[in-house]
C-alpha cells in the first residue's frame, strides 16, 4: 500500500500525518516550493478540532494551539458578531462554539509538516490508472506509483479535472472580494479590540458594502504592549460589470475599499481608511464554489478531499472544517484498508457516500450565506452567514 497525496496544504498534510501516526506508507506531492508557497488567511477551526487531534496523533495535536494568532485570548468566548456598518450597533451575536481556535494558516501548516515526506515542485500533469494501482504524472517529466491517489490540491484542481473532465469548473457568484493584511499600532487596536479582540462582520444596510475583521498576527512592543495585523476585508454584489469591477492595481483596489467603506460608522470605518494607500499585495477575485458531485472513483483507486471536492465562500468559515473532518474520516478508512478489513473499493466508496452530502449541503448553505450578507433586509437570525455552526454528526465519532 502507498498513498499519494496531491498538495500540501491543511488538507493534504492532515491526512499525511494520519498516514504517517499509523504507519501506511505515504508521499505528499506540493507544486509549490517553500519559497514561493501562497501561505492564505488565518482559518477558523471548531468542530473539527476532535476529529484533527485524534487524526494527527498526540505529538502533533499538543502544537496546534502555538498556532493562535494570538495567545493572549486564553479564554476565547467564541462570540461571533455581525455589525451594522452604518451605525456600528450589534445586529446579530451569533451562538458562540464550544471551542474555536483563529489559525495562523503559516504556522499551523508548519505545525502540519512536520516529520511529513513532502516533494516539492510537483505540478500534477495528469493520472494513470492500471489494474492495482495508480500513477501521478508531474509536469517536470516524473512520476509516482501507488495504490491509491487522493486529490488534496485545492479549489482548482487537478486531480478533479482528471475525474470530471467535462464537470470541474467552478460556479462563479456575483459577489466580488477585497482584502489586505494591514498593521493596528496598540493605539489604532484599541478601539476595535473593544468592539471583539478576534473577529467579526457587518453590513452597511444601504449600500450592501460587507465588511470583515480578523486578527492575522500579534506582536509584542518593546513598552510590552501589543500591535497586530489583522485581515480586512470589504465585498459587495456585483449588479453592473464596469461599475462593480475589480481594479487592477494594489492602489486602485485600496481606494475602492475606502470609498465602499466611507459610510461606515466609527471604529468600523477606520479600520479601513486607515490603510496605507501604498499597501500591497492586496487580495482580489469574483467568488465561486463548488457543489461535490459523484464521480468514477476507478475501483478506489483515485478520490478528492478538501476544497478538491467541495470548494465554499468564507462566509460560515467552514471550509477548513469539513476538509479536515474529510481528512479524518479517510484516514479512518485507510486504516482498514492497510489492515486488510476491508476492500479498497469498498473503503473509498464509503468515504464518499457520506463526504459527498455531507458538503454538499455545506456549499450551498455557505453560497447562501455569500449572497443573504450583502442584502439587509433578508438577514435574519435563521440565515446561513449568522446561524450556528452546528457539527456533522461525522464530526461527533
Amino acid at each position: 500500500m502507498h498513498v499519494l497525496i496531491v498538495g500540501g496544504g491543511i488538507v493534504g498534510l492532515t491526512i499525511a500525518q494520519g498516514c504517517r501516526e499509523n504507519n501506511i506508507p505515504y508521499t505528499v506531492f506540493e507544486k509549490s516550493t517553500e519559497g514561493n508557497l501562497r501561505q492564505g488567511w488565518a482559518l477558523t477551526l471548531h468542530w473539527c478540532l476532535s476529529s484533527l487531534k485524534r487524526t494527527v496523533g498526540s505529538r502533533v495535536a499538543s502544537r496546534v494551539s502555538d498556532a493562535t494568532v494570538d495567545g493572549s485570548l486564553s479564554n476565547d468566548a467564541g462570540d461571533f458578531l455581525f455589525f451594522n456598518c452604518e451605525t456600528a450597533e450589534i445586529r446579530y451575536k451569533i451562538p458562540p462554539s464550544k471551542t474555536r481556535l483563529r489559525l495562523n494558516r503559516k504556522r499551523l501548516r508548519s505545525i502540519l509538516a512536520s516529520g511529513i515526506n513532502i516533494q516539492e515542485g510537483k505540478k500534477l500533469a495528469s493520472v494513470e490508472t492500471f489494474e492495482g494501482g495508480v500513477r501521478a504524472h508531474f509536469e517536470d517529466g516524473t512520476f509516482a506509483d501507488g495504490t491509491i491517489l487522493i486529490g488534496a490540491d485545492g479549489s482548482n484542481s487537478n486531480v478533479r479535472k482528471h475525474l470530471l473532465p467535462n464537470d470541474y469548473a467552478l460556479h462563479p457568484l456575483p459577489v466580488s472580494l477585497i482584502g489586505v493584511i494591514r498593521h493596528f499600532s496598540p493605539e489604532q487596536a484599541a478601539s476595535v479590540r473593544a468592539l471583539d479582540p478576534l473577529l467579526f462582520q457587518g453590513l452597511h444596510p444601504k449600500t450592501g458594502n460587507y465588511l470583515w475583521y480578523s486578527i492575522h498576527d500579534c506582536f509584542e512592543e518593546p513598552d510590552g504592549q501589543r500591535s497586530f495585523d489583522a485581515q480586512v476585508i470589504i465585498s459587495w454584489i456585483v449588479r453592473d460589470s464596469l461599475s462593480d469591477a475589480i481594479p487592477d492595481t494594489h492602489e486602485e483596489r485600496i481606494k475602492l475599499m475606502k470609498k465602499r467603506a466611507n459610510d461606515f460608522a466609527e471604529p468600523l470605518r477606520s479600520i479601513v481608511m486607515d490603510i496605507p494607500d501604498d499597501l500591497s499585495p492586496t487580495t482580489a477575485f469574483k467568488l465561486a464554489d463548488y457543489p461535490p458531485r459523484k464521480w468514477d472513483n476507478r475501483k478506489g483507486r483515485v478520490t478528492l478531499a478538501g476544497d478538491s471536492a467541495h470548494a465554499m465562500t468564507m462566509y460560515r468559515g467552514e471550509g477548513a472544517n469539513h476538509g479536515i473532518l474529510d481528512a479524518a474520516l479517510l484516514v479512518d478508512q485507510l486504516k482498514k484498508i492497510h489492515r486488510c478489513e476491508i476492500d479498497q473499493e469498498v473503503a473509498i466508496d464509503t468515504y464518499e457516500a457520506e463526504m459527498l452530502p455531507r458538503t454538499l449541503d455545506a456549499v450551498l448553505k455557505s453560497r447562501e450565506a455569500a449572497l443573504v450578507a450583502h442584502n439587509w433586509e433578508a438577514l435574519t437570525k435563521d440565515s446561513p452567514v449568522v446561524a450556528a455552526r452546528l457539527p456533522p454528526s461525522a464530526a461527533l465519532i
